[in-house]
């Protein structure tokens, strides 16, 4: 079975060049729309901005929702900025935390 959504992780794991990374982006994208992938990007403003472009907005244009990384400790979407094309973010990743095991437990914001 496969998971409802999946998140395509682009931060820093992206290279420098930035028209590489537009076209991985684009055949991931296209790739997952073949395979029937329901999924939305993972990123913060500062890596899109770098790996990408802040106004590249192939992702956006293409309907995936943004789960947007900003670990201000803050719930809620008050310090969004629109880049890459989204207007409004569907998750915002605003901290972590630990468990009393030692697992880092992320904490997320959703309306």
């Amino acid at each position: 079975m496969l998971p409802n959504m999946w998140w395509y992780s682009l931060m820093d794991n992206m290279t420098d060049d930035q028209a590489s990374n537009r076209q991985f982006i684009t055949e991931m994208i296209e790739e997952g729309k073949t395979l029937g992938i329901k999924a939305g990007i993972k990123t913060d403003i500062n890596s899109w901005n770098t790996k990408v472009g802040h106004d590249w907005s192939y992702p956006a244009d293409q309907g995936l929702p943004l789960w947007y990384v900003h670990e201000d400790g803050v719930a809620s979407f008050d310090d969004f900025e629109p880049f890459g094309g989204w207007t409004h973010p569907a998750v915002k990743h605003y901290g972590s935390t630990y468990s009393d095991c030692g697992a880092d437990i992320g904490l997320n914001y959703y309306e």
